[in-house]
């Protein structure tokens, strides 16, 4: 399309684009989160990175990122943090190519001592979505989109 041609597609679609409203939702939900277990010392998603390590044990990057539904360079960036805080350890596995993570026993604490204040965001969240608006969610994130 040329500049100068009228632009005739509705634009006005985009108001409702579900990409834009489920990332808004996303960022709302994260920084609750946050907020509670921000006396914890951790963040959200570091919560659920140890978590997840902490309930399937020990396995590569890339089926943790399959687990937590991340890409693995993202994923790769979280757990830098997270090794510098000695909360995981990374290491060679079997294949040369895949590096091991492993919850360590002060990651163990960290989940330990952030549970309540994640119990709490849990319940106020659950109590927001109802239980329309949870069942929705697991229903989402449960599909393969692509």
């Amino acid at each position: 399309m040329k500049h100068d041609e009228p632009d005739v597609a509705d634009y006005m679609a985009c108001a409702g684009c579900f990409c834009l409203t489920s990332r808004q939702a996303a960022r709302k939900i994260t920084r609750l989160y946050d907020s509670h277990m921000q006396a914890s010392g951790i963040r959200a998603t570091q919560f659920t990175i140890l978590s997840q390590l902490m309930l399937r044990g020990e396995m590569p990057i890339g089926r943790l990122a399959g687990h937590l539904g991340m890409e693995r360079t993202t994923l790769t960036r979280n757990l830098t943090l997270l090794e510098q805080r000695k909360w995981i350890s990374i290491k060679p596995g079997d294949d040369p190519r895949a590096r091991m993570i492993a919850i360590t026993a002060q990651g163990r604490g960290v989940v330990r001592r952030g549970f309540p204040d994640w119990s709490k965001a849990q319940a106020q969240v659950g109590k927001l979505l109802g239980a329309d608006g949870q069942a929705a969610l697991k229903v989402l994130a449960s599909r393969s989109l692509a």
